[in-house]
């Protein structure tokens, strides 16, 4: 029987791009698309994608679904997904719905209709509605979030990870720390992490000073803002994700403080953001292009699909120090 393989080879291209081809989906040239028509062709390869899901009762693509997550972290992501799902001849269908329900509902129907091998949700957590539109036979996996029940997930501990972000801040010498939190009604991610904060503040016997944001970059200034009215004279802020750390920098320096020499800032996440604000941010690292790989190797072992937890790091880079009472006197 021919395989995708055989038509890759014959075309000269992977098998992803083939089964990206068969499956009526973007991301290759015309002239990659009549390469692989011909080889299927020459080939009697069988190239209706429903059907052979009827047969195998799967076909070669793996859905991706990123409903409420920011650009940075989502294509950090989705960059492991489909690094291993192509290695593998899967396809990649991604869907950013964004919040609204029947949005995520049609491409989840989607999905099922074309009997996917698998679903991964980007910080989203599995709700029952999203199994029942699925289906008993599509297997369905969570990444950078758990939801602590034994659903299938892959994730760090976040409540560990920012108790040793806050540590490394206390290690600095730094007592006065806020904390700008994410979305509140983020059960599985802020909760946690406001947990692993307080936690190390009170084994400290430092005052917690905390101020609500959203995790994109717009809630960083107004978050800023309403930590230093609490108090005017914080030396670190830590933040629950790279955007918001990213926009606190930004206005930092507006109000004539430096970084990190006045003030330090601390990141989570670890995406390109980190990279793309002077000084460059130091933050807690969740290992999201590995998460996705091993997501995709997860759907596609069935039997594997309780939660993984993945290592976090600290990251050292420009934007954090000790606060200004322990820097070394200037040299005049």
């Amino acid at each position: 029987m021919v395989t995708i393989r055989d038509v890759a080879m014959h075309a000269g291209v992977s098998p992803a791009t083939v089964s990206r081809v068969v499956n009526g989906l973007v991301g290759y040239s015309d002239e990659t698309r009549e390469r692989v028509e011909d080889a299927v062709r020459k080939l009697s390869y069988e190239t209706d994608s429903l059907a052979r899901g009827l047969k195998t009762r799967q076909t070669s693509v793996i859905g991706l679904l990123a409903p409420m997550v920011s650009d940075a972290l989502a294509s950090q992501v989705m960059q492991g997904v489909e690094e291993e799902a192509q290695e593998r001849g899967y396809a990649v269908m991604l869907g950013r719905t964004g919040a609204k329900s029947a949005y995520i509902a049609s491409y989840l129907r989607t999905l099922r209709t074309y009997r996917a091998a698998g679903v991964i949700l980007v910080s989203a957590v599995i709700k029952p509605e999203i199994r029942q539109l699925l289906g008993p036979t599509v297997p369905v996996i969570s990444v950078a979030i758990s939801d602590k029940s034994g659903s299938p997930s892959v994730a760090i501990d976040d409540e560990n990870a920012a108790y040793d972000a806050t540590r490394h801040l206390l290690k600095l010498g730094h007592r006065r720390i806020g904390l700008l939190t994410g979305n509140p009604e983020s059960v599985f991610v802020a909760q946690p992490r406001l947990r692993g904060y307080l936690k190390a503040m009170a084994e400290a016997k430092c005052e917690p000073v905390t101020a609500t944001g959203t995790f994109f970059y717009e809630s960083g200034a107004p978050g800023l803002d309403h930590l230093l009215q609490q108090d005017p004279d914080l030396t670190a802020v830590f933040a629950m994700s790279d955007e918001m750390a990213a926009a606190v920098v930004n206005e930092l320096q507006k109000r004539g403080r430096r970084v990190p020499e006045d003030v330090s800032v601390l990141g989570f996440d670890n995406t390109s953001t980190a990279l793309h604000v002077h000084p460059p941010l130091s933050t807690m690292a969740q290992p999201l292009e590995e998460m996705g790989r091993m997501a995709v190797k997860k759907l596609l072992r069935s039997r594997d699909l309780g939660p993984r937890i993945m290592p976090h790091k600290l990251i050292e880079r420009g934007s954090t120090a000790p606060p200004p009472a322990a820097m070394p006197a200037q040299q005049t």
